[in-house]
């Protein structure tokens, strides 16, 4: 976190400039407020879907709706989308709607297959080759 503090609070001549350093700090605080009420949404559906015996397909649901909702007010309040836990919520949302349309093909060997085509795809990118040529 300092350096990226440091990244975002200094002027051109390197010198940390005081309204860029508030600005940082609110910015932050934003974060972690949102990260918070995050996990606390989190614990609070756990807890009621496991008293209502929703089932499985039901919980996973109701973890990506917070999942991925936090990302977007993360977005819609200026703050950076953390791509992680898109992906995660995604997982969850796809593993949730397995479950409650009782989907008979196992999910974990489709997941292995789209994770080794993404890892090529990724890997011989053209985007990521010319990164590695001017980086």
């Amino acid at each position: 976190m300092l350096q990226e503090m440091m990244k975002e609070c200094c002027g051109k001549s390197g010198e940390p400039e005081i309204g860029k350093m508030k600005q940082f700090m609110v910015h932050h605080d934003r974060g972690t407020k949102l990260d918070t009420v995050g996990w606390s949404l989190f614990f609070i559906w756990v807890g009621i879907a496991w008293i209502a015996d929703f089932g499985t397909g039901i919980g996973l649901l109701g973890v990506a709706a917070i999942t991925l909702t936090m990302q977007l007010v993360r977005k819609l309040q200026g703050l950076r989308v953390e791509v992680f836990w898109v992906v995660v919520g995604t997982a969850f949302g796809i593993g949730g709607l397995w479950e409650v349309f009782d989907v008979q093909t196992p999910l974990a060997p489709l997941v292995l297959i789209i994770a080794g085509i993404a890892l090529l795809a990724w890997r011989f990118s053209p985007r990521r080759a010319s990164f590695k040529q001017h980086g």
